[in-house]
């Protein structure tokens, strides 16, 4: 290791949601820069405080710099984390080195991720540093409208994995009398620290295994279960997280997904990826969506509706869905699941957002706020998007106000999920595990006084089903609504445009 001089220039690699060594381009090309390099991970108190965020996704974030640190040190190289925002680092390092380049991987983040990047770029732009940033998912920076994504995220899906040659990197060796080391991080949050074993645990050693896992045992039976909240738990790919904090690059995943032999669940789940890139492509080329809606008409109408409406109700209504004590067993079940173990799968995430914007109209922010809270995957890129279709804020996708029941007895037939996170109701018989209400005062002796034992239903399903339906589609056939749809089309990227 090299100990470098006053003022000597030096490079950084600057890792933030890209935790991993393989097909890592901003670490490959400091392999290739030959400068002495500080491979940096910062907790920046200013981002801390966004809402966005969870222990969950705090914890999961040490396990993975723990698992790169191990595998940085087989190649004599150290990984510097510091309790610093980016600029006060870059500020402190400057006193005493030239700092030539900054390598990093683009980041489709929230308002606080980007204010932090547009302060970056300010203070090296009068540093004169060179900023360099790779593109992590198929996702053009400054991409509006429809034409030339595809073939964009044909092109980079298709591009070889860089491998850097981490025994060519040469690792700065800061002086123990820098300033610097007065920013590295000493000690860690406890609770950021405790394991939790209904949690995916992150790093890059954790994420390979999953890969393995699923292209060998899950992916031939993946279609089958993807859409089931008990099953999808062992047969969906659970690769979400691994990708939202780039313990796996995306390219990784679809080049082994190619050794698989062709079948209806490998373009299913290879649909799946592409889709992934188009919604961050989406939130990218309109971010304004995390705080208003992507339609602009629909500003109005929902201020207008949610003054009609009874604040102190709201917050009860909120409080039972977020909780999962709305009184219909698979919505609760959902919830508690995504509470104790930071997963639901897609169809289920969809019923939740259509639940609480559609049947108790619940304010779409807090729901989203909530949401992005307990997934453990929460991209900004694909969960806002995501927000706005669920909800019908865009006055062009299907509006989809789902039926709990329904989704109960198609999707967990044998009542094993709601089982599981309900046990309230496990003494009832199968068919009254999907609609306890539905039980006589006979069968309320047989097994159990109802009312103390599982809430009754918050709402009457069929009732805020009607009221959904006429009022979604009225909103949607308003001529503000459909002005503003043309333009729209035009500007939001198409998957196959």
């Amino acid at each position: 290791m090299s100990v470098v001089s006053d003022m000597q220039p030096i490079n950084l690699v600057w890792l933030k949601r890209d935790l991993r060594l393989q097909d890592h381009a901003p670490l490959t090309h400091a392999a290739k820069a030959g400068l002495p390099t500080l491979i940096c991970y910062c907790f920046e108190p200013s981002l801390l405080r966004d809402p966005h965020l969870h222990e969950s996704h705090q914890r999961f974030i040490v396990q993975s710099l723990t698992d790169l640190s191990t595998q940085l040190k087989q190649f004599e190289l150290r990984l510097n984390v510091f309790w610093c925002d980016m600029v006060t680092l870059l500020e402190t390092l400057h006193q005493q080195f030239f700092i030539k380049h900054i390598y990093s991987h683009e980041e489709i983040g929230v308002a606080s991720t980007f204010a932090r990047d547009k302060a970056v770029e300010s203070w090296c732009h009068q540093h004169q540093v060179k900023w360099q940033e790779f593109p992590q998912f198929a996702v053009q920076r400054g991409q509006f409208g429809r034409k030339g994504w595809s073939k964009f995220a044909d092109d980079f899906f298709d591009q070889a994995l860089v491998q850097p040659q981490l025994h060519k990197l040469k690792c700065l060796t800061l002086p123990p009398e820098h300033p610097v080391q007065q920013l590295k991080c000493k000690q860690l949050p406890s609770r950021w620290l405790q394991p939790n074993s209904y949690y995916q645990s992150g790093g890059e050693s954790q994420a390979q295994q999953r890969l393995d896992t699923f292209i060998q045992s899950a992916l031939p039976n993946y279609c089958f279960h993807i859409s089931k909240p008990d099953t999808s738990r062992l047969f969906s790919s659970r690769l979400s997280a691994y990708l939202a904090y780039g313990n796996l690059s995306l390219r990784t995943v679809l080049h082994r997904l190619k050794e698989h032999p062709s079948s209806r669940h490998r373009s299913a789940f290879y649909s799946r990826m592409r889709w992934h890139c188009h919604f961050v492509q989406k939130f990218e080329s309109d971010c304004r969506i995390e705080f208003e809606p992507l339609n602009p008409a629909y500003t109005r109408l929902l201020s207008q509706h949610q003054q009609s409406l009874n604040p102190s109700q709201q917050q009860e209504y909120f409080e039972a869905w977020a909780t999962g004590q709305t009184g219909y067993p698979l919505i609760d079940a959902c919830m508690r699941s995504l509470l104790r173990t930071g997963f639901v799968n897609f169809r289920m995430r969809s019923m939740l957002v259509s639940v609480a914007c559609h049947h108790l109209q619940l304010d779409w922010k807090q729901v989203a706020l909530h949401l992005a809270q307990h997934f453990l995957d929460f991209e900004p890129g694909i969960h806002y998007p995501q927000i706005q279709m669920q909800a019908g804020l865009t006055g062009f996708n299907t509006l989809r106000i789902y039926n709990p029941i329904q989704q109960s007895l198609k999707q967990d037939a044998q009542a094993n999920f709601i089982s599981e996170y309900v046990p309230e109701l496990n003494d009832f018989p199968l068919e009254l595990k999907h609609q306890p209400w539905l039980i006589t005062p006979m069968e309320v002796q047989m097994f159990s006084d109802l009312p103390e034992v599982y809430a009754k239903p918050l709402f009457d399903l069929t009732e805020t089903g009607r009221s959904a339906r006429e009022r979604l589609w009225a909103w949607r056939n308003s001529p503000e609504v459909k002005a503003s749809v043309p333009k729209l089309l035009r500007n939001q990227v198409s998957v196959n445009g």
